[in-house]
């Protein structure tokens, strides 16, 4: 039994190791290729081709990518809630010249990749571009930057699972949806909402529950439990649920939607 539960954690071992390498390497390999934006690639999504500076092809195969863009209306107003390098924002401001998207990335990497992402489109005056987080408070947070980038998050062990680890912490504005909306004239609500944060949808959804309830968008949001502390996919249909959506579950994301579609705000 030893024997076998030792071979067991040399596998593991092992595969957090080649995880890490090829993230690594990955990284580096992009890292040079944003910094000196050198060559902006093709990349075909399941919602259309865009241009970005991702060495790798990104969400080809995406089926909530391609619910998103195909259930939203061509001037709809999208919230890409995690929008890393800009995939999602890319593909859904490229599908129709009249909607508009606002994307949120907290990460200051993400962040400059992301707006170099939007240049090689020329898609500035389409995708309105927030350096910072959405929670349940508005305040000044630390944000964790792992060594695998899609792991960065406000909390350290969202930011150190699978063996990564953290290379730098920056403070970070988070806010509460409903504050921003609420406060920002320049922020039309949102049609819909696409909420990519690893554990952190509960809180955003929380700090939307205004938002939720008087305007009733939408709700994509891609479910991580793995690694994670707590119940994440049931804190968030708690969240849902207490904001009066429905919860239709997905293979990896859900599509939630209001239950009474009336507004009362």
């Amino acid at each position: 039994m030893r024997t076998l539960e030792s071979a067991d954690r040399v596998v593991s071992r092992a595969r957090s190791l080649a995880w890490s390498v090829g993230y690594r390497t990955y990284d580096r390999v992009a890292k040079t290729n944003y910094d000196y934006e050198l060559v902006a690639r093709t990349n075909r999504t399941a919602a259309g081709p865009v241009r970005c500076y991702e060495p790798l092809t990104r969400h080809a195969d995406d089926s909530m990518l391609e619910e998103v863009a195909r259930r939203s209306g061509p001037a709809d107003v999208i919230y890409d809630i995690g929008a890393n390098v800009g995939i999602y924002a890319l593909a859904l401001a490229s599908g129709s010249p009249d909607r508009r998207v606002v994307a949120f990335e907290p990460s200051p990497p993400m962040y400059e990749r992301l707006r170099a992402n939007i240049r090689a489109n020329g898609l500035e005056n389409r995708i309105d571009v927030r350096p910072c987080g959405l929670g349940a408070e508005t305040r000044t947070r630390s944000f964790y930057v792992s060594t695998y980038p899609e792991l960065s998050a406000f909390d350290r062990e969202s930011a150190t699972r699978w063996g990564a680890s953290v290379t730098d912490v920056h403070r970070v504005s988070s806010y509460r949806l409903d504050d921003l909306v609420r406060q920002d004239d320049a922020l039309s609500p949102p049609d819909a909402l696409k909420i990519d944060v690893e554990g952190a949808a509960p809180d955003v959804l929380r700090g939307a529950r205004t938002t939720l309830e008087c305007h009733e968008p939408t709700v994509f949001v891609e479910i991580h439990d793995e690694g994670l502390a707590g119940d994440v996919p049931a804190e968030t249909a708690t969240a849902l649920e207490e904001a009066g959506y429905e919860i239709d579950e997905r293979d990896g994301y859900w599509r939630c939607s209001p239950r009474d579609s009336s507004e009362t705000c």
